[in-house]
């Protein structure tokens, strides 16, 4: 389709600022009905991208997917994003400032979908959830839709920890968590911050994650777009480290499950330590426990026995 074509098709979609499911079939059938994505569409897509933010459902994911499309086929080896297109997707994203709630599905789409992405590329992603939700015009706040989005970036395959969360990851939760304190944030909310850090400490008791394609298969709530995701953390805490190393590794032989606890009970006491004085140190550091940081010490609480000192202690601080 020729740019002339292109614009006039596109110039009278999201005129409004909003683009319907009704619009993005159009834009289906007749726009991008080849179904390949070119540098020319590519840039109506971000233009239009740019005037409507807002939409159905199906303008998000139809913007992700043409995308995403674009960057994972644009060269060989296909399915790649390399380093100089994460540079191009960086300046494309961060013209206007930061990327806006669209430009975030397509960089989460691409790294659940992508082969490999750049390092950085996760960071980067992290810093522009923080930016996004603490600068919406109304004051910093997380709807459902920022949770269901933020908790596909932490347990997508190409983030830093895979299932696990990481370091860096936990300190955005609580970031994040931090500036949304006094806010109205969707409750998906709370129980995203408090099972992306219970996770994180696991993942430091000495225990190792499956991959993100075998969690997907034995676990029901990485398929369930609703943030419903207790069944797995619940399995974790209900029942003390034990029940961390059944929710890990799945293991279905009694004997051998017997062996391998008390010699990861042991590597939990010495990994730990450092993720305890991280925790005392940043949970309640302006003084005072937020109502997600106490409904956080709460769960632990069902860990307290095999926790180390630190957290013991930052357990009864709160009590």
């Amino acid at each position: 389709m020729s740019d002339q074509s292109l614009q006039t098709r596109l110039a009278a979609i999201g005129a409004d600022g909003f683009v319907s499911a009704d619009e993005v079939l159009f834009m289906r059938r007749t726009v991008f009905s080849d179904g390949v994505v070119s540098p020319e569409e590519l840039d109506a897509l971000f233009d239009l991208g740019d005037r409507a933010q807002d939409g159905d459902a199906e303008w998000f994911q139809f913007f992700a997917e043409a995308a995403a499309d674009f960057y994972l086929r644009e060269e060989e080896p296909q399915g790649y994003l390399t380093p100089d297109e994460f540079q191009s997707l960086k300046a494309r994203v961060t013209r206007n400032g930061f990327a806006n709630p669209l430009e975030l599905a397509l960089m989460v789409k691409l790294m659940e979908t992508a082969e490999m992405t750049p390092p950085e590329m996760s960071a980067f992603v992290g810093e522009q959830f923080k930016n996004h939700i603490l600068g919406k015009e109304d004051g910093p706040v997380v709807s459902k839709q920022d949770a269901v989005l933020l908790r596909r970036y932490l347990f997508a395959a190409g983030g830093d920890g895979n299932v696990a969360i990481t370091r860096r990851e936990a300190e955005l939760l609580f970031d994040i968590n931090d500036a949304t304190e006094n806010a109205r944030n969707n409750p998906a909310w709370t129980e995203l911050f408090v099972q992306g850090v219970i996770n994180h400490l696991m993942a430091h008791l000495g225990y190792k994650a499956p991959s993100r394609e075998e969690a997907f298969r034995r676990n029901a709530w990485a398929k369930d777009q609703s943030v419903n995701v207790g069944g797995f953390f619940k399995r974790m805490v209900s029942g003390g480290v034990g029940a961390v190393i059944d929710a890990y590794s799945q293991k279905p032989v009694q004997s051998e499950h017997n062996a391998t606890r008390e010699r990861d009970a042991a590597i939990a006491a010495d990994v730990t330590e450092n993720e305890a004085d991280w925790l005392a140190a940043r949970i309640g550091r302006d003084g005072a426990f937020d109502v997600n940081e106490r409904r956080l010490l709460e769960r632990m609480r069902d860990l307290e026995k095999e926790l180390p000192e630190g957290l013991k202690a930052l357990l009864e601080r709160a009590a």
